[in-house]
C-alpha cells in the first residue's frame, strides 16, 4: 500500500470552464431577469423624497438580510445533529465548514449588497426605485443558489455567487460614477 494520497480534485481548466458556463448562465438569466422587470406591477411614484426613498430600501434590505438568518440555521442544524454541538470539544468542527462558509460568504455579500442598494437609491428618482426589490430577489435567489450549489459540490457555487455579485458589481460601478459626477458637476 502506498501512503501518498490519491487527489480527487479536478484540473484547473476542467474547473475553471464549469465556472465559465455558470457565469455565462448567470449573465443570461440576468438579461431575462430584467428584461422582465417592467411587468413587475410595482407602483413607486409615491416615493418623492430621500427620506421616503430609504425607508423603502431599508425595508426592502430586510428581506435580503433573510438570507443571514437561514445561513445562520444552517449552521445551528448541523450543530444541534451532530458532535459538533460542543465546538469547545472539538473534533467535529469539520462537519460545520461547509455551513459556516456559506455563513460566512453571505454576510460578506450582504455587507457589499446593502451599502450599495442604499447609496443607489440616493441616486435614483422615484420611477426608478422599482430596480431596488429587483436587486433584492436576485441577491436572495442568488444567495439560494449558491448554498444548494455549495452544498452539493464547491465547484457548483459560481452561479449563485455570480447572480449576487453581478448586479451588486454593477450598482458600485454606477454609484461610483455618479459619486464622481456628483463632485465633478
Amino acid at each position: 500500500m502506498s501512503d501518498k494520497k490519491v487527489s480527487s480534485k479536478r484540473p484547473y481548466g476542467e474547473n475553471i470552464n464549469k465556472t465559465m458556463i455558470q457565469f455565462a448562465a448567470t449573465a443570461v438569466f440576468l438579461a431575462v431577469f430584467y428584461a422582465l422587470e417592467k411587468s413587475i406591477p410595482l407602483d413607486t411614484s409615491q416615493l418623492t423624497s430621500p427620506i421616503d426613498r430609504l425607508t423603502y430600501t431599508i425595508r426592502w434590505l430586510f428581506l435580503s438580510s433573510t438570507t443571514i438568518m437561514f445561513a445562520m440555521f444552517g449552521v445551528l442544524n448541523v450543530r444541534g445533529n451532530t458532535d459538533a454541538i460542543d465546538p469547545l470539544n472539538g473534533g467535529s468542527e469539520n462537519l460545520v465548514e461547509l455551513p459556516n462558509r456559506i455563513l460566512r460568504n453571505t454576510t460578506e455579500q450582504f455587507i457589499i449588497h446593502a451599502s450599495s442598494v442604499l447609496t443607489l437609491s440616493t441616486f435614483m428618482d422615484e420611477n426608478s426605485m422599482r430596480n431596488i426589490p429587483l436587486l433584492v430577489i436576485l441577491f436572495i435567489l442568488g444567495r439560494l443558489f449558491y448554498a444548494l450549489g455549495y452544498s452539493s459540490a464547491a465547484s457548483k457555487r459560481s452561479f449563485g455567487f455570480s447572480m449576487t455579485f453581478m448586479p451588486t458589481l454593477g450598482t458600485y460601478g454606477y454609484c461610483t460614477y455618479c459619486v464622481i459626477s456628483s463632485l465633478l458637476y
